[in-house]
């Protein structure tokens, strides 16, 4: 996957709730929103994870 995709792919997950971001200089450090992710349902985050 090209570099503009993932970012456009990060920004829908930040849009939406999923994804929170924060920069240290250079870096952009990601972590899922758990509380929204698992609010989509256990089913659902079980077949994604694995």
């Amino acid at each position: 996957m090209s570099a503009p995709q993932v970012s456009r792919h990060l920004r829908r997950l930040r849009e939406n709730g999923l994804l929170e971001s924060s920069r240290e200089g250079k870096h952009a450090n990601h972590r899922l929103n758990l509380p929204v992710v698992y609010s989509l349902g256990y089913d659902l985050v079980s077949r994604i994870t694995h």
